[in-house]
């Protein structure tokens, strides 16, 4: 099976939020993370739909800084391990941080 991803995931974990339309909180850990999207860990019975909209918050640390950041995405797939999210805008704080990992 061929690699789709159009962006390099790194081995990443860090503490995320998900909120959802309706007001729900998912609480997670990445596994891994690209300029995209990112895996988050969870629960393993939260059985949500392809293309659900969500509020993605990143806990990031940068050099003994707690960083914070949110970004909007959605649902690609979930399974028993956690969910697939893929990032429709990444903002400014966020692209940075990917981008470093890169350098």
């Amino acid at each position: 099976m061929a690699n789709r991803r159009d962006y390099e995931r790194f081995l990443i974990r860090k503490y995320a939020l998900l909120k959802l339309a309706n007001g729900e909180i998912i609480e997670g850990q990445t596994r891994d993370m690209s300029m995209s999207g990112a895996f988050i860990e969870c629960e393993p019975d939260i059985d949500l739909s392809e293309g659900t909209e969500c509020a993605i918050r990143l806990m990031l640390d940068a050099e003994d800084k707690e960083l914070t950041t949110e970004i909007y995405g959605n649902i690609r797939f979930s399974d028993s391990e956690g969910l697939g999210c893929h990032f429709l805008k990444v903002n400014t704080i966020y692209y940075q941080f990917i981008r470093a990992l890169y350098d």
